[in-house]
């Protein structure tokens, strides 16, 4: 069993426009949850929301404009959330030409307290659910006008 999910998409948008749909909380609501709460900067607190019921908080890990975001957070899932275990979400952004390529990590799912079945169920989970909301992150970057 793999420890990390590894998912990599390409976006056909200036990487300052896919930076923004990736740090910007009124972005991250159209791709990424309901609602976005986030103090962009290292060690800033935040909030992901999927309705009432489902949320994320959330720890900034790094913020190096407009290369790397990453935090660490307590997913909404049976498996974390009782005990407010971390894993951590990496977003690597490279130019490609007019494309930016985005490289997304979620990894530190060896170390949590939760036993191998469980470890393997949230692994389960969570890997369709990033390629979908790449998916989402992609069409948004892509319908935000760019500046010229």
């Amino acid at each position: 069993m793999t420890d990390k999910i590894e998912r990599e998409i390409s976006i056909q948008a200036p990487i300052a426009t896919v930076w923004e749909v990736i740090t910007k909380p009124e972005y991250i609501s159209q791709w990424f949850g309901s609602q976005a709460e986030i103090d962009l900067r290292r060690g800033g607190k935040g909030k992901l929301s999927w309705g009432e019921d489902f949320e994320a908080p959330l720890e900034i890990v790094e913020v190096d404009k407009p290369h790397l975001f990453s935090f660490l957070w307590v997913a909404p899932d049976e498996e974390t959330k009782p005990t407010h275990q971390q894993t951590l979400v990496e977003f690597r952004l490279t130019e490609d030409g007019a494309e930016t390529k985005v490289c997304l990590t979620e990894s530190g799912f060896e170390i949590l307290e939760i036993t191998a079945e469980q470890k393997a169920n949230l692994i389960a989970k969570h890997t369709p659910g990033w390629s979908d909301f790449l998916s989402k992150l992609q069409r948004c970057a892509q319908n935000i006008p760019t500046k010229a």
